[in-house]
């Protein structure tokens, strides 16, 4: 590949998404059954469950989506990356899969498709912080551009997360996940993006305090209940190559001026060598918040 057809390329190629990925356990369970446990408690087992309308967005290849799928009459899958929507469809052909940019999916669905209030599962799985920070500035593979209206940025990005939650049903349920930015991991990798550009808003964990303050907000118009958890956890890699690839495609998106500073690749070598036990296998300390949103029935009580 060239460096320009490298760029972001996890995100485009679902078999290297799939491969790269590592095996994230928060409280002893992967992030899947992370999701699934989140679905039984709201809703039972599948076989017990009504039949429930549910949409996805950022679905990438499917993974998480085996945790929505066994609970959908009828299930909407969202991705802007056509190798991703390819993956996916194939592995849910009943499915509705869509290959749409977040903003524009959820836009089209709410002005256009009449579907606000529809849907008693909106699931965005590790996806959400993409479409936030796309308000606030472009990523391209010459570095990062700001958005020139920050203000209207933040309008742009508080609309996303209100429109979600129009697109809930009355007693659904908005599911979320973010990594932990607080993270030893995840402080490194916001040192090494601060070599380029200072993140929005006074750091990197601003996609997820404009959605809790928008869940709050949501809160206070009586539109329903936010449940706000953390669970600590780790990633696991099989080898110390598998860790660099894990930094290079996912947390460096690739991007030449990063992956070729040896800067960067020194720090990364040196933080993988501390997260290596004897075994050779890589384990990464992490995080996970769960952002659990319910709609409100006109008919519950407070």
């Amino acid at each position: 590949m060239t460096e320009k057809s490298e760029f972001q390329a996890m995100y485009r190629n679902a078999r290297l998404y799939d491969d790269v990925l590592p095996q994230h356990l928060f409280n002893g369970v992967e992030d899947v059954e992370l999701v699934a446990r989140l679905m039984r408690d709201h809703f039972g087992r599948p076989a017990s469950s009504r039949a429930l309308s549910v949409v996805e967005f950022g679905c990438g290849s499917g993974r998480v989506t085996a945790s929505l799928a066994p609970y959908a009459s009828k299930l909407v899958a969202v991705d802007k990356s056509p190798s991703m929507v390819a993956t996916a469809a194939a592995r849910y052909p009943s499915a509705n899969v869509r290959c749409l940019d977040m903003q524009q999916a959820v836009a089209q669905m709410v002005d256009d498709e009449g579907l606000v209030g529809t849907f008693d599962v909106v699931g965005a799985f590790w996806s959400l912080s993409y479409p936030l920070g796309e308000c606030f500035e472009e990523l391209t593979v010459d570095g990062i551009q700001p958005a020139h209206d920050q203000t209207r940025a933040r309008q742009r990005a508080g609309r996303l997360v209100r429109d979600l939650i129009r697109l809930v049903a009355p007693d659904g349920h908005l599911l979320v996940l973010f990594f932990d930015s607080e993270t030893r991991e995840q402080r490194l990798v916001t040192r090494l993006w601060e070599r380029i550009a200072p993140f929005p808003e006074g750091g990197r964990d601003y996609t997820r305090k404009i959605l809790v303050e928008e869940l709050r907000a949501a809160e206070d118009r009586g539109d329903g209940w936010l449940t706000h958890t953390r669970h600590g956890g780790v990633a696991v890699l099989p080898t110390k190559q598998a860790a660099l690839a894990w930094f290079r495609h996912a947390h460096l998106k690739d991007l030449p001026m990063l992956v070729n500073d040896p800067v960067v690749q020194d720090e990364i070598c040196r933080f993988i060598d501390a997260c290596t036990v004897p075994s050779g296998t890589v384990v990464i300390p992490s995080g996970a918040h769960v952002l659990d949103f319910r709609a409100r029935s006109p008919f519950s009580e407070w």
